[in-house]
C-alpha cells in the first residue's frame, strides 16, 4: 500500500487566545507532509432587536446594521493578521473567510478542498468566541474529514507515539483509515482496547494489520478502573508518552444538538493531548 499523504491542512482561526499556537501546530503539519495550510475564518453580524412595549416592534436603524456588519469584517482583519503572524513564510499557504457564514458551516464547507481539519478544544464548560467561534464537537460531526481537536497551550506534535483507540466499529474503522498518514510516521503505535468491549482477538488483529503494512503498531488492553473508558485511553498514552490519540467519534443529531457517546464526549471535554475523531 503505497503511504498516504496529506495535501491540504484547514486550520480554523478565530479570536480565542490559543488560537496562534494551534496555527502553528498546524503549520508543522504541512511541513511534514508537505501539505498546503489553509486559515479560515467565519463570522455571521447579529443585529440587535428591539420590542418596545412587548408589542413585538422590531426596530433595526441601518447604522446598527452597518455597525455591527463592520465589527464582523474587523474581526475577520485580526484573524486573518493572526493566521499571517503564526504561520510565518511559506509557499504553500492560502486564507478563506466569509463575513456572512456561521463558522461551523463554513469550515464544514471548506472542508471539501482538505484532508485534515485543525481546531480548538475549549476548557469545560467555556463558550466558544462569541464571533469566530465553533464548539469542536460540531464539526467533528459535520465535516466528513479527520478532525484533529488540540488543547489550549498544545503548539507541537511530534507524532512519535500514538494510542489508537480499537472497538470494533465503524467508526474505529474510519479513524485507522484517515489516521494512517500519521501511523506511519510514528516510531511506535499502540492499538488499545479498553475492558472487555472487543473479542480477545480485535485488538491484536488490528496491531498485526498495521504491521503488515509497515506500521509499527502493538497490541494493549487496558483495564476501566473508574468506569470511564476515555481516562484509561488517556492513562495509556501518558503512560506511554503519546501526543496523540486517534479515536472514532460516536454520536447523531436529535433535535438539532448532537448526543455524544461517553468515550466522544469526555475525549472533547477533557483530554489533554491532540485527539483525531474521525465520523
Amino acid at each position: 500500500m503505497a503511504s498516504p499523504q496529506l495535501s491540504a491542512i484547514l486550520v480554523h482561526v478565530d479570536g480565542a487566545p490559543g488560537a496562534a499556537k494551534r496555527i502553528a501546530l498546524a503549520g508543522a503539519l504541512a511541513d511534514t507532509f508537505g501539505a498546503r495550510l489553509v486559515g479560515c475564518a467565519a463570522g455571521q453580524f447579529v443585529v440587535p432587536v428591539y420590542a418596545p412595549f412587548g408589542e413585538g416592534f422590531v426596530a433595526m436603524q441601518p447604522e446598527i446594521v452597518d455597525a455591527a456588519r463592520d465589527q464582523v469584517k474587523h474581526q475577520i482583519e485580526a484573524a486573518h493578521e493572526a493566521f499571517r503572524a503564526a504561520a510565518g513564510v511559506r509557499s504553500e499557504i492560502e486564507w478563506r473567510y466569509s463575513d456572512t457564514s456561521e463558522p461551523v458551516d463554513f469550515l464544514a464547507e471548506q472542508a471539501r478542498a482538505a484532508d485534515l481539519v485543525v481546531v480548538g478544544r475549549l476548557e469545560k464548560d467555556e463558550v466558544p468566541d462569541a464571533a469566530l467561534g465553533l464548539a469542536p464537537s460540531d464539526i467533528v460531526m459535520t465535516a466528513g474529514r479527520p478532525v484533529l481537536v488540540v488543547p489550549p497551550g498544545v503548539e507541537r506534535l511530534s507524532g512519535k507515539r500514538i494510542v489508537l483507540a480499537w472497538k470494533d466499529t465503524r467508526e474505529a474503522r474510519r479513524a485507522l483509515t484517515d489516521s494512517l498518514p500519521f501511523l506511519k510516521l510514528a516510531e511506535e503505535v499502540f492499538v488499545t482496547g479498553v475492558g472487555d468491549e472487543n473479542a480477545p482477538a480485535d485488538v491484536p488483529d488490528v496491531a498485526a494489520f498495521l504491521t503488515r503494512h509497515g506500521v509499527p503498531a502493538k497490541p494493549l488492553t487496558e483495564a476501566i478502573a473508574d468506569g470511564r473508558p476515555a481516562a484509561a485511553l488517556l492513562r495509556v498514552a501518558q503512560r506511554v508518552n503519546a501526543d496523540l490519540l486517534v479515536a472514532g467519534a460516536f454520536g447523531h443529531s436529535r433535535m438539532r444538538e448532537w448526543v455524544f457517546g461517553g468515550v466522544t464526549r469526555d475525549l472533547l471535554d477533557t483530554a489533554t493531548i491532540p485527539v483525531l475523531f474521525s465520523h
